[in-house]
């Protein structure tokens, strides 16, 4: 005897949900639970951060990187009172791609597993511009923040320079304490760090249910 239950499917195509028969080929690269943004669902499930050995393109934005993994596992140990995995570039295993998402530092030149996946990733950095979608940033004062599928583990994310995105101001009521960030962000370092944000927003967005670009503001490069 039928329990009177059904089961719907829709697939989300443009602005307008669509019935669908079967389920979506899950080796597809579409937004779905527990892969879905923004950069602050990497840090609900097991993670590791990957500290760069090698030099940055651009001392400016390495020095910036250093500072804001030490902010990161600082500000882990304080807020959620465990201390975060960290190992160096060289040292990820399969075995760890497989078991975390993962949180790489620095820039295709200074970290070694950023640069074997780089082209795989929706964006291009060099150490003259920082392309993101259609724009291009100049690459010695601007770093680059993103959540992506892992092109080594669709399964698992790939974060850049980036922890749980709420700082210090948000410590004074945790009602504040929420992403502020979505699923990338270009951040101008000539504006410094602050209590609230790691220099100047001057693009951000939210990728579409494939993971693709959508149009974004942006400010003055």
């Amino acid at each position: 005897m039928s329990d009177r239950s059904w089961t719907a499917r829709f697939r989300k195509v443009g602005s307008r949900w669509d019935l669908v028969d079967e389920p979506e080929d899950q080796t597809k690269l579409r937004k779905r639970r527990n892969l879905q943004g923004p950069i602050d669902d990497a840090f609900t499930e097991s993670f590791l951060m990957v500290r760069p050995t090698g030099k940055p393109f651009n001392a400016k934005v390495g020095g910036w990187v250093d500072r804001e993994l030490d902010h990161a596992t600082n500000h882990w140990r304080v807020h959620f009172r465990g201390d975060a995995r960290v190992k160096d570039d060289g040292d990820v295993t399969d075995a760890d791609i497989t078991a975390h998402n993962l949180i790489l530092w620095g820039d295709p030149s200074s970290n070694r597993l950023l640069a074997r996946i780089a082209d795989k990733l929706p964006f291009r950095w060099n150490s003259k511009e920082l392309s993101v979608g259609k724009e291009s940033f100049a690459a010695s004062h601007h770093a680059a923040v993103l959540i992506y599928p892992n092109p080594l583990n669709p399964k698992r994310y790939v974060v850049l320079n980036s922890g749980f995105t709420f700082r210090e101001y948000d410590y004074l009521n945790n009602a504040r304490q929420v992403p502020k960030l979505p699923d990338y962000a270009v951040v101008d370092l000539r504006t410094p760090v602050s209590s609230r944000f790691p220099g100047e927003i001057v693009a951000a967005g939210f990728f579409n249910e494939q993971w693709e670009w959508t149009v974004s503001g942006s400010k003055a490069k």
